[in-house]
Protein backbone atom coordinates (compact mmCIF):
# COMPACT_ATOMS: atom_id res chain seq x y z
CA UNK A 1 0.00 0.00 0.00
CA UNK A 2 1.67 3.16 -0.80
CA UNK A 3 2.05 6.11 2.04
CA UNK A 4 -0.37 8.62 1.17
CA UNK A 5 -3.38 5.18 1.56
CA UNK A 6 -1.47 4.52 4.61
CA UNK A 7 -1.45 8.29 6.14
CA UNK A 8 -5.51 8.68 5.32
CA UNK A 9 -7.19 10.01 8.50
CA UNK A 10 -10.39 7.48 9.11
CA UNK A 11 -12.05 9.34 11.93
CA UNK A 12 -11.28 12.60 12.96
CA UNK A 13 -12.11 14.42 15.73
CA UNK A 14 -11.24 18.49 16.20
CA UNK A 15 -11.95 20.46 18.34
CA UNK A 16 -14.79 22.52 16.65
CA UNK A 17 -16.36 19.20 17.49
CA UNK A 18 -15.43 19.16 21.02
CA UNK A 19 -16.70 22.78 21.04
CA UNK A 20 -19.97 21.96 19.18
CA UNK A 21 -20.66 19.36 21.86
CA UNK A 22 -19.99 21.43 24.63
CA UNK A 23 -22.75 24.56 22.84
CA UNK A 24 -25.28 21.05 23.11
CA UNK A 25 -24.35 20.22 26.44
CA UNK A 26 -23.58 23.02 28.36
CA UNK A 27 -24.98 25.87 26.28
CA UNK A 28 -21.30 27.32 25.38
CA UNK A 29 -17.63 26.71 23.76
CA UNK A 30 -15.44 25.69 26.42
CA UNK A 31 -12.90 27.66 28.10
CA UNK A 32 -8.83 27.17 27.43
CA UNK A 33 -8.67 25.17 30.54
CA UNK A 34 -11.85 23.06 29.98
CA UNK A 35 -10.66 22.39 26.30
CA UNK A 36 -7.17 20.96 27.25
CA UNK A 37 -8.59 19.04 30.02
CA UNK A 38 -11.37 17.66 27.32
CA UNK A 39 -8.62 16.86 25.23
CA UNK A 40 -6.53 14.52 27.78
CA UNK A 41 -9.60 12.89 28.26
CA UNK A 42 -10.46 12.22 24.49
CA UNK A 43 -6.60 11.14 24.21
CA UNK A 44 -7.05 8.63 27.10
CA UNK A 45 -10.56 7.47 26.43
CA UNK A 46 -9.54 6.68 22.68
CA UNK A 47 -6.18 4.94 23.49
CA UNK A 48 -7.51 2.82 25.65
CA UNK A 49 -10.22 1.19 22.92
CA UNK A 50 -8.64 1.49 20.00
CA UNK A 51 -6.19 -1.45 20.11
CA UNK A 52 -9.59 -3.61 20.67
CA UNK A 53 -11.41 -1.70 17.82
CA UNK A 54 -8.91 -2.08 15.50
CA UNK A 55 -8.61 -6.11 16.50
CA UNK A 56 -12.21 -6.10 15.81
CA UNK A 57 -12.05 -4.43 12.57
CA UNK A 58 -9.64 -6.58 11.41
CA UNK A 59 -10.69 -9.34 12.10
CA UNK A 60 -14.30 -8.56 10.77
CA UNK A 61 -12.53 -7.56 7.34
CA UNK A 62 -11.25 -10.80 7.29
CA UNK A 63 -13.93 -12.60 8.30
CA UNK A 64 -16.16 -11.29 5.77
CA UNK A 65 -14.15 -11.19 2.79
CA UNK A 66 -12.94 -15.22 2.97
Amino acid sequence: MNNKKNNEIIYPITIGDLQNNAIERIGRKMNDDELYTAKKCMECGLSAIMNITLKAASEEAVDKNR
